[in-house]
């Protein structure tokens, strides 16, 4: 086996071994090229190629140098990202290039045994992953559903939330609207760039992958969510709405509607993503509509001798300026701008 270091955003071998190991929609080129578009980030790949030249493994990443420090993340801002191997070897072959770079190396693995065990990588964070086939009937779905669920749904039909395809030029505007507010009130967090969603929207549509919903009420957007599509799974990745309509459960029909949305498009799987342990409205959210949960474990090598002071300081500084950004006296507006010249530099 050989390592080459390539783009995965042009390099046809990447798709090969796409279609060969799988992988996600977080390792698809529409995705890398949004990061790259959005943050211009210089994006890479590990690529393991057998004696034949044919690719057999793999791993994309970033190589970030800022003002937290030089780094690599495979892959920022994603929810998941297994480097993609079936064997302790093809992962030796990985790390070892990872190992000479000198730097900190992060991952996000999905169940993940291979990477997961390697005692040279520590666990810094775990989170909860949820995923729904959605290949049984919609009869067979809708039994899988809490039965407070349910009732959600109907309720939101009786009050008149009807969820719709919505996709023209103020979808984006509306969304952040709504994600932005979200973001501040609810967890003290910034919100990405409206960028990265306009980015999102330009490179998944080109490839039939870009699916919004919006929930209105009396011609009235109040919560809109974005699915994204690659290969056989929809993706339910972002969900924005407005607290004051919550009791109308407009979630409740983006996502019922999305199980539909995933049957129509033929897909086999409705992919949840990821929800932070201290988010259990979330969790449970995802668990009433039978929803499959497994580990999403983050996990850093840390080069030997490595100072972590200055990663110290500029983590402090981020989560500092966060909490000032996101006070209640400060605008959406101006939360939205902080987020946007901010958000890069949590890679």
């Amino acid at each position: 086996m050989s390592v080459s270091c390539i783009d995965p955003t042009t390099d046809p071998r990447w798709l090969t071994l796409l279609t060969a190991r799988g992988g996600c929609v977080f390792h698809s080129p529409p995705w890398l090229n949004s990061l790259v578009d959005t943050y211009g980030f210089r994006l890479y790949a590990h690529l393991v190629v057998d004696d034949a030249g044919h690719p057999v493994a793999g791993a994309p990443f970033c190589r970030v140098s800022d003002f937290v420090g030089e780094r690599i993340a495979s892959l920022p801002f994603s929810d998941y990202c297994n480097p993609l191997v079936r064997s302790a070897a093809e992962w030796e072959a990985l790390l070892r290039e990872f190992e000479a770079s000198g730097l900190p190396v992060s991952f996000r693995c999905l169940d993940d045994r291979t990477v997961s065990a390697d005692a040279r990588l520590a666990v810094v964070k775990r989170a909860r992953w949820h995923g729904l086939d959605v290949r049984p009937d919609l009869e067979i779905l809708w039994a899988g559903v809490a039965a407070s669920t349910r009732r959600a749904i109907r309720k939101a039909e009786r009050e008149g939330v009807i969820v719709r395809a919505i996709d023209d030029e103020t979808l984006i505007a509306e969304f952040m609207r709504l994600h932005v507010a979200l973001r501040k009130r609810k967890y003290r967090l910034l919100a990405q760039p409206g960028a990265f969603f306009e980015a999102l929207r330009r490179r998944f549509a080109a490839v039939d992958g870009w699916f919004p919903l919006a929930a209105c009420h009396r011609d009235r957007v109040v919560a809109v969510t974005i699915y994204l599509r690659w290969k056989d799974t929809l993706y339910y990745k972002f969900n924005a709405s407005l607290p004051e309509a919550l009791a109308l459960r407009p979630n409740d029909a983006l996502l019922w509607e999305g199980i539909r949305l995933a049957r129509r498009l033929g897909c086999c799987r409705l992919d949840l993503g990821a929800s932070d342990d201290d988010q259990p409205g979330l969790i449970r959210f995802k668990r009433h509509y039978g929803a499959a949960e497994r580990e999403i474990r983050f996990l850093r090598y840390t080069p030997p001798e490595h100072a972590v002071e200055r990663e110290r300081h500029a983590g402090a500084l981020l989560a500092r300026l966060s909490q000032l950004f996101t006070e209640s006296e400060v605008a959406d507006d101006v939360t939205g701008c902080a987020g946007a010249a901010l958000y890069r530099f949590f890679a």
